[in-house]
């Protein structure tokens, strides 16, 4: 039989505080509102859409811009991957920095966002699908600043948002936000690859012989 201890109080508790958010952070914040870098609508699983609330996945965001455009965005970007993309979707989020942070206890104890961004990749795609939708396969990005007005998602490219990363944050100037740039493989053999296979199925059943 495994026997449950209690966390140590003390000084774990003082670590604790000292390399994350805590609850205490944001009690007396009205500005900013518990943002979540991975949303729980984009979960399906109850304990999955749970997870999403804990202070290591949430950023100060600014009220108004939290319940308005990027909630907006991220509804809209939910239907398109549940709609239109067939096989697995990968999202990355994240956030630009300025320095300013919320404060408690005369310390620094959250940054606070200057920009909010986030990435899509998904090659397996529905081709069919109409223009305005299909151009944004299989990758398209997001960004926005954290702010009160002038707080509207513009959708842009990947490479796009690649290249402002690079002029606001301390990153690798070979930054690639997805592996191989999320290059889609072709729906269907291009014209000399069928050509190839049909010789191939030939010769095999030609005993060796060139079509």
């Amino acid at each position: 039989m495994v026997t449950m201890l209690p966390f140590p109080s003390g000084y774990l508790h003082m670590k604790f505080e000292d390399s994350q958010a805590i609850l205490d952070d944001y009690s007396d914040v009205v500005l900013y509102e518990r943002g979540q870098l991975n949303p729980d609508q984009h979960q399906s699983d109850p304990h999955d859409r749970a997870a999403t609330y804990t202070l290591t996945n949430v950023v100060p965001e600014i009220r108004e811009f939290s319940i308005g455009p990027w909630r907006e965005h991220l509804e809209r970007v939910r239907v398109r991957l549940n709609n239109y993309c067939r096989g697995t979707a990968y999202v990355v989020t994240g956030v630009t920095t300025a320095g300013h942070t919320i404060r408690g206890h005369n310390q620094d104890r959250a940054a606070i966002p200057e920009d909010m961004w986030s990435a899509y990749c998904c090659t397996d795609y529905d081709r069919n699908s109409p223009h305005n939708i299909r151009i944004s396969f299989p990758t398209q990005g997001a960004l926005a600043k954290n702010a009160k007005e002038g707080n509207a998602v513009h959708e842009l490219p990947v490479q796009d948002l690649e290249n402002y990363l690079k002029t606001r944050m301390d990153v690798d100037q070979n930054l690639q936000l997805f592996y191989d740039n999320c290059i889609s493989p072709s729906p269907l053999p291009f014209p000399e690859e069928v050509e190839e296979c049909g010789r191939g199925v030939l010769r095999a059943r030609g005993g060796g012989k060139k079509a």
